[in-house]
C-alpha cells in the first residue's frame, strides 16, 4: 500500500512540474520571480528523488535490521525484568 502512496506522489509531482515548468520565469536576469521559480523546481526535484527513494524501497534492509535490533532489546529489557521478580521473590 505504501508503494501505491509513494507511486502516485511521484505521477502528481512529475505531472505538476510537466505543466508548470513552461509557464515559470526562469530567465538571465535575478529577479525575485526567478528566486521563485528557481528555489519551486528544487523544491519540486527533491520531492521526486524521495518519493522516488521510497517507491524503490532503498531503505527497506536498513529498516529490517533497525526493527530486529529494536525487538532484541526489548526481548532483554524484559528478560531483566523478569529475572529482578524472580530473584526478589
Amino acid at each position: 500500500m505504501l508503494n501505491r502512496k509513494y507511486g502516485l506522489s511521484l505521477m502528481f509531482t512529475i505531472l505538476m512540474l510537466i505543466v508548470a515548468v513552461p509557464r515559470l520565469p526562469v530567465g538571465g536576469e535575478s529577479t525575485l520571480g526567478n528566486w521563485f521559480a528557481i528555489s519551486w523546481l528544487v523544491f519540486a526535484y527533491l520531492v521526486i528523488a524521495a518519493n522516488w527513494r521510497m517507491v524503490l524501497q532503498v531503505d527497506r534492509e536498513k529498516q529490517r535490521r533497525a526493527e530486529a535490533d529494536r525487538r532484541r532489546q526489548w526481548l532483554k529489557t524484559q528478560q531483566r525484568r523478569r529475572g529482578v521478580r524472580l530473584r526478589g521473590w
